[in-house]
């Protein structure tokens, strides 16, 4: 059967184990493979971009975050929609370890921000020089989950269906104790994995290099 929802993967799920005795444990099934992907996959697919200001320094990470890619500090905002450089006044900002930017004092000094840091679930930057300069945040954001509804599908499910039921085949195998199966499936799915992650890198440059460590200084 195709495959175009949470419902569908269910009803295929029970199609491969041949029986339906696993049903209660989909949802956790589910979770479990989607830790996975969202730890394994920084594809393309998952890039998003937001623009905001901050307050006192700070902006609270979306909740959909899992890494930073890039940073930009635009002066004035953004136009809606927003304008190409160099038709506005951008500065790519680089990353340092929290100790850091609290210890530096080239931002004080400057007209602009150069520096952010992450630290726990916020943003942290320089005070911009006016209430109205922005940050355009470009970042991985977790796969939505499937969980909640029978209705639901995301990218992942639409693109790759085979990566979910292989995935929720080695979990359901590992609860029932059929090693062989559940290694089967595990190796079926990173297969999927793995070949997500090259197309993307044929068509995703590469990370800002602009990268400052703990030990950089």
């Amino acid at each position: 059967m195709w495959i175009s929802n949470y419902g569908d993967l269910k009803n295929e799920l029970k199609e491969y184990l041949f029986n339906n005795r696993f049903a209660a444990r989909y949802d956790n099934y589910t979770k479990m493979f989607e830790a996975d992907a969202n730890s394994r996959l920084r594809v393309r697919q998952m890039e998003f971009t937001d623009v905001f200001v901050v307050t006192n320094g700070l902006w609270p990470l979306p909740p959909d975050y899992l890494l930073w890619r890039s940073v930009l500090w635009i002066r004035g905002g953004v136009a809606t929609p927003p304008v190409s450089p160099p038709y506005r006044d951008v500065t790519e900002m680089d990353y340092v370890h929290p100790a850091y930017l609290h210890a530096d004092v080239i931002d004080r000094s400057y007209g602009r921000p150069t520096v952010f840091t992450i630290e726990g679930t916020q943003f942290r930057a320089r005070i911009p020089t006016t209430g109205s300069d922005a940050y355009e945040f470009h970042y991985y954001a977790k796969i939505p989950t499937l969980i909640g509804s029978d209705l639901n599908s995301n990218w992942l499910l639409s693109e790759y269906p085979n990566a979910y039921l292989f995935g929720l085949m080695m979990e359901a195998a590992g609860q029932g104790r059929n090693v062989e199966m559940a290694q089967l499936y595990k190796a079926r799915r990173d297969e999927v994995f793995q070949e997500i992650i090259q197309l993307s890198a044929l068509t995703t440059g590469a990370t800002s290099p602009k990268v400052r460590v703990g030990e950089y200084f």
